[in-house]
């Protein structure tokens, strides 16, 4: 590390690693100012000894967001509100805790897809039948421009 590190801004963070199956572990860290996120990522990395490079990292604050991995997402915090490293295989998640989602809002989610969908099938039926319908209106205003009455 350079020297001049001292000299730059530092924060000191709590972490809780938290792997796929199940072990955790709590460790603390120096992130710097002027750290890349690629940076912070790596250090975390050695940190938390994790060797398997086909692991997906997710930092996640004390509330359970995901958070990038940089300086400024990164706020001093305590042991007792660490944030939570994730090490998962790819296209794989951890079990959320039974407060993360209220099921208010899983009904509120199922309603607005169960909304999309059924919009999107108006929409796919409303499509078929637009070539007739437009070569009704068209038929309709040729008869009006005509004089006829229809």
């Amino acid at each position: 590390m350079p020297s001049n590190q001292h000299t730059r801004n530092k924060k000191q963070v709590y972490i809780n690693l938290k792997l796929i199956d199940g072990n955790e572990e709590l460790t603390s860290m120096i992130v710097y100012e002027n750290q890349s996120s690629e940076e912070i990522k790596r250090l975390l990395t050695r940190k938390c000894d994790i060797m398997d490079d086909s692991l997906i990292l997710k930092l996640r604050n004390f509330r359970g967001s995901v958070i990038p991995f940089s300086y400024q997402s990164l706020e001093s915090n305590t042991r007792d509100e660490p944030f939570s490293l994730e090490a998962v295989k790819p296209h794989s998640t951890l079990p959320l805790d039974d407060r993360s989602i209220e099921n208010d809002a899983t009904y509120s989610i199922e309603d607005r897809v169960r909304g999309i969908s059924n919009r999107i099938s108006a929409l796919e039926k409303a499509i078929i039948e637009l070539p007739d319908r437009r070569h009704a209106k068209i038929e309709e205003d040729l008869k009006q421009i005509n004089g006829e009455n229809g």
